[in-house]
């Protein structure tokens, strides 16, 4: 009886690892690949101060699509997001997941955000059009969104990213 418990035990610990390097893969992928944006936030140290919004804008790849799939306990706005990578609306596209939060209202227009040199414009977004947050928000709102741009416009190892005024850099190598 005891060697069965220890062969369970040993079966369960040799599942169980895996899923945990799948997590820190995801985890990893998704840091190398992301930008993050305060909009009308001043750093002040460590501190934002002042800040309307959050954005956080992820490149999605084959290699983060591919871990997101096999990782069970990937972050529900991801995974519904990733799904795009490879249809054929992100044919000769890059594909990116727009994340914001809010802290104060805020009135946002697809119009004010850029990847690259390409401004973002309705036709680029594949989330479904209701759930894609324009116009007056509220604080403590949250929503991503996939939207697909043209490769030409973000190729290169590094791209500026922006909202409004306030901009940043995503360092990472788009072919």
């Amino acid at each position: 009886m005891t060697f069965r418990k220890l062969l369970l035990c040993v079966c369960v610990l040799a599942l169980l690892l895996p899923v945990q390097s799948f997590a820190g893969d995801v985890e990893s992928l998704l840091e190398k690949r992301s930008a993050i944006l305060w909009f009308e936030g001043e750093e002040f140290g460590e501190l934002i101060i002042g800040a309307r919004a959050q954005f956080a804008f992820v490149y999605v790849d084959g290699a983060l699509s591919q871990a997101v799939v096999k990782e069970p306990g990937a972050p529900d706005w991801l995974r519904d997001n990733i799904y795009y990578y490879g249809s054929k609306e992100t044919r000769k596209k890059a594909l990116f997941i727009v994340r914001l939060r809010t802290v104060k209202n805020l009135d946002l227009q697809l119009s004010m955000i850029k990847i690259g040199t390409h401004t973002l414009t309705p036709e680029d977004v594949l989330t479904n059009k209701h759930y894609v947050p324009v116009g007056e928000l509220p604080p403590d709102f949250s929503a991503a969104f996939a939207v697909a741009v043209p490769l030409a416009a973000v190729k290169g190892t590094t791209r500026t990213v922006s909202v409004g005024d306030y901009g940043t850099e995503l360092e990472f190598p788009i072919r």
